[in-house]
């Protein structure tokens, strides 16, 4: 999809820029990379997590959503493993056609769930710096949908899991990040009858190899905690009190995941500034 929309982009005139990262954002005026170009821009649109924002922006920001913005906890307690397989899991809960098909189970999203103990049990131990006894899963498998992105008769999977600590107890990512990584198959395991001997390999990724890998501040996902005090209308809004200057990541009301809506949010402040806001426009949903 991402690509569709760069190519509708591009047919409306859009410059695309890649391998420019951005080392400070003036509000109303621009922002300059870190080559030492500056690029001049009215509007600007950002889709960093607050945090960096916060970063880039340094003392133009305004103090008040500086305060805000270091209000709302980013330290991730999830953890991203990617895996390749010889073959799809065979769940128990709904058994594969067999002969190497790819079934309608493959094609989406698929939750693992945890009993109430286990959830309370898995965050309790999260906050003491503990590893869980079993932790909550995230499939996807990408290879089910695109057979490129895999060599022939492999497959792909990557598994978003929580709780898992930020910080540890005992040790660093480093030395857990195999125990982790064990836990996460053996989970998956305890609802399929091929696992773990149809992993092939694995990759644990915990929150500093996030914020490492893709500049997430904390390594959080959803660029800042979704329980109720910092969702919703608790959520930053899409329009800043600097001048011309936007938010459209999952940071932003109405919270964080990949829906569209934190975007659409800011589009449509965009189209009313630059209409000169003589149109009221609904701009949150």
């Amino acid at each position: 999809m991402s690509f569709i929309l760069a190519e509708i982009a591009k047919d409306l005139g859009v410059q695309i820029r890649i391998n420019s990262q951005v080392a400070s954002i003036t509000p109303g005026k621009g922002v300059e990379l870190k080559s030492g170009e500056k690029i001049k821009a009215r509007v600007i649109v950002c889709n960093a997590d607050p945090q960096t924002t916060l970063r880039l922006l340094g003392p133009r920001a305004n103090p008040i959503w500086r305060g805000k913005v270091l209000s709302i906890p980013m330290k991730s307690t999830t953890v991203k493993v990617n895996v390749l397989l010889k073959e799809l899991p065979n769940f128990k809960a709904r058994p594969s056609s067999g002969g190497g098909r790819i079934d309608p189970q493959h094609q989406g999203e698929v939750n693992l769930p945890l009993t109430r103990a286990e959830w309370i049990d898995a965050y309790n131990k999260m906050m003491k710096g503990e590893m869980p006894d079993k932790i909550w899963c995230e499939l996807y498998f990408q290879s089910a949908v695109d057979s490129s992105i895999a060599p022939p008769g492999l497959h792909t999977m990557s598994v978003f899991a929580q709780y898992v600590p930020h910080k540890f107890k005992d040790g660093n990512w480093d030395s857990n990040r195999a125990k982790i990584g064990k836990l996460v198959i053996d989970t998956i395991g305890s609802y399929c009858t091929n696992f773990p001997q149809a992993v092939i390999d694995f990759e644990v990724m915990g929150p500093e190899d996030v914020h490492k890998s893709v500049g997430l501040y904390g390594g959080h996902t959803f660029q800042g905690d979704i329980r109720p005090q910092y969702m919703w209308s608790n959520r930053l809004s899409a329009k800043t009190p600097m001048p011309s200057f936007y938010m459209c990541g999952a940071g932003t009301h109405p919270g964080g995941s990949v829906m569209g809506i934190n975007g659409r949010n800011a589009a449509f402040q965009v189209l009313e500034e630059l209409k000169g806001g003589n149109q009221v426009v609904q701009s949150r949903l």
